[in-house]
């Protein structure tokens, strides 16, 4: 039902039931405020909201008035205005603010913005969300020119232990967004308000670090601190970007929609797309640690007799022609990592078949399926994406462990327990949805496959599975979903109890682009001998190879595995990163999603796709002129979809890092934070990607 209400003037509709404040944003009519947040409940802490209402003697907080019909609002009265002022001078007692109004702040501004690189905050300029704070600009757009009560500087200790972002609780204005948002992702409350009165601050729980609380960093808290009270580690200097693009995470098969942002050329950090309210860490924290890592390939570079020598792509390009043409049918194999892009898997499928006359692309991955990857394969097929959670009356986490790797199903999991569905897990260790599931099964170490069976089956032999099989006797509308470890180690079980079960299915590949990889007939071949040539794109090296092999490996980092002195003969070509080209990938549920370059490739860098298509016009072959990926996706279009599959792989073909990306094991990321002891010398600890 809607009303009718004024707003300075205006006449406005709204819905029944809605705030002031929601009013007037949907209608283009600026409100200020500091403690509200999108997805959170209205709180009126910060009270910057307050208007004059009709007939009212107080000033009440819009975000906190629902509407009523025929009110009339003003929100930018004298009244109002100073009100609003002496707020915003009480909060300044207590905040950094000499650079607010410094008469040489412009010039400071202009020329002095290194101060940003100091060790403690003491005003705007050496801020790190100096022009991206909302207490900044709430004071810039209310006129205030001066403070009106003796500074109180709090002397907190900036906390620099955890990884991947500092919290200078000196900057904090207590709006309680960063609390209020980690409770309504995450089952554990990580934050909360510690002491009293004026010794009132944020902190865990007996002061204990982010880690030893058992965050997820998700990052959530950043993105709702409206000063510099929490900030993350790599971007903490950069000033404002310049710019965001929208694109894709490709760091596991969820695809998550990501804003990377981009400051003089370079992707400095990645935020959560429209509507997302966190990222897992990988997404959030991982980016630019990634693309902008010291182990990046940026050179061609031609390795003799086991030395490397910068080249060029002219000659790369005719040396890589003269060896593949030569290069008899079968004495070629091009393995891809399932992290490229499906115009990648399309050109390097070409490559293979009409360039090489070869058997089809091998698929690295299909090394961490061996003995279930049909199964697997039949599972994929299957998979519905997360909103299949919201209708489920019975969750069934197998294999998840939703703190670090892929916590943006926690939320969902969190709400479907709120709404009254049950939740229940099997997981040897323990992992997020046990802490809080109605049973969490523990089998012992390897014998998680026997436990699902007995279940499939409806067997108890143990007294181990009554209350988990009376939950599955009971829900009309199970889900189950399967972690990245149990779809690749014990998919044939996993299949048993989902038909048993009648369950729909959420499937939750490490790879980013698993799912694009079987739609472009990508697979294993049957096995054989390691061949005299080898393409490597994205993919680790073969161990023991012959010492005639000539190996082109084409990749975004040049880590330990891919080192010249491992191999004889070959070339390195550098590949751009997601980051730095457009592409596509198909998430978990079968949904195409594409992305588009935020920065240049680093040095001679190119996309996957264009460096395949030189070497083709260097051997002479036709086809292989395409401008740009929009050409690909032309030519994609009249393909028709190959059947899923994933076949047993040669044995000498390497299995990927448990998750990575092009080579660089972004494994150590989930496996290292548990092991962090960082001391309180350490002053800005990041955890490296590889």
């Amino acid at each position: 039902m809607s009303v009718r209400l004024k707003i300075n003037g205006r006449w406005i509709t709204a819905e029944r039931g809605q705030t002031v404040l929601e009013a007037a944003r949907a209608n283009g009519i600026e409100i200020p405020t500091l403690c509200d947040y999108p997805g959170l409940p209205s709180h009126g802490s910060c009270r910057m909201c307050i208007v004059e209402i009709e007939g009212r003697a107080n000033t009440p907080t819009a975000c906190t008035t629902p509407v009523d019909d025929g009110m009339v609002v003003e929100t930018d009265t004298a009244k109002v205005r100073e009100l609003r002022q002496d707020l915003l001078r009480m909060l300044l007692a207590e905040h950094p603010a000499a650079c607010l109004f410094c008469p040489e702040n412009q010039a400071c501004e202009e020329c002095m913005v290194t101060l940003r690189k100091a060790g403690v905050t003491t005003g705007c300029h050496n801020c790190p969300a100096d022009r991206q704070c909302s207490l900044q600009k709430i004071i810039e757009d209310s006129g205030l020119q001066s403070i009106a009560y003796p500074p109180r500087y709090r002397a907190l200790r900036v906390e620099k232990y955890d990884p991947f972002f500092d919290r200078d609780y000196n900057l904090c204005v207590l709006c309680g967004r960063c609390i209020r948002v980690c409770e309504s992702l995450h089952f554990t409350n990580i934050l909360t308000y510690a002491r009293r009165g004026s010794q009132t601050r944020v902190d865990t729980s007996f002061g204990r670090t982010h880690l030893e609380a058992g965050c997820s960093f998700c990052g959530a808290c950043i993105d709702a601190c409206p000063t510099g009270a929490l900030w993350e580690k790599t971007r903490k200097w950069y000033g404002a970007p310049d710019g965001e693009v929208a694109s894709v995470c490709p760091f596991c098969s969820l695809g998550c929609e990501i804003r990377l942002v981009h400051k003089n050329g370079s992707v400095i950090g990645a935020l959560p797309g429209e509507g997302l309210p966190a990222l897992c860490v990988k997404g959030r924290f991982g980016v630019p640690e990634l693309v902008n890592h010291p182990d990046r390939l940026k050179d061609v570079l031609h390795v003799s007799a086991g030395e490397a020598v910068k080249s060029d792509w002219n000659e790369a390009s005719r040396l890589a022609a003269e060896v593949l043409s030569g290069c008899a049918p079968d004495d070629f194999a091009l393995i891809v990592s399932a992290n490229c892009s499906s115009e990648d898997f399309y050109v390097a499928n070409k490559f293979t078949r009409q360039v090489m006359r070869s058997a089809p692309v091998y698929l690295s991955a299909a090394a961490r399926y061996r003995g279930g990857g049909q199964a697997s394969a039949r599972l994929l097929a299957l998979s519905q994406p997360l909103e299949a959670l919201e209708s489920a009356d019975l969750i069934f986490c197998l294999g998840l462990d939703a703190q670090y790797y892929q916590s943006v199903v926690e939320p969902r999991l969190r709400q479907a327990k709120e709404r009254g569905a049950k939740l229940l897990t099997i997981h040897a260790g323990e992992h997020v949805p046990g802490r809080f599931a109605d049973v969490w099964l523990q089998p012992q170490p390897f014998s998680e496959g026997e436990m699902i069976n007995d279940l499939a089956e409806g067997r108890d032999d143990r007294g181990q599975l009554g209350a988990a099989l009376h939950l599955l006797s009971e829900a009309r509308k199970p889900v189950l979903i399967v972690g990245p470890d149990y779809l690749a180690r014990l998919p044939e079980a996993v299949e048993r109890l989902q038909k048993a079960a009648g369950a729909g299915l959420v499937a939750l590949p490490a790879e980013g682009n698993l799912m694009g990889s079987l739609r472009a007939g990508i697979g294993a071949a049957p096995a054989g001998r390691l061949p005299r040539v080898l393409y490597l794109i994205g993919a680790a090296l073969p161990h023991d190879l012959p010492g005639d092999s000539f190996v082109l490996i084409q990749n975004t980092h040049a880590l330990q595995a891919e080192l010249p002195h491992l191999f004889h003969e070959g070339l390195m070509l550098p590949m751009a990163a997601f980051s730095e080209t457009d592409g596509s990938l198909v998430d978990q549920s079968g949904k195409m999603k594409c992305y588009s370059a935020a920065a240049a490739p680093p040095g001679e860098a190119l996309p996957g796709w264009k460096i395949l298509c030189q070497i083709a016009q260097a051997l002479g072959k036709p086809g292989f002129d395409y401008g740009c990926v929009d050409d690909i996706r032309a030519e994609m279009a009249g393909q028709a979809a190959e059947r899923p599959e994933i076949s047993s792989p040669p044995e000498w073909i390497a299995a990927p890092g448990e998750h990575d990306y092009h080579g660089a094991p972004l494994d150590k990321w989930v496996a290292g934070l548990g092991d962090l002891q960082p001391s309180p010398q350490e002053e800005g600890l990041r955890v490296p990607v590889a």
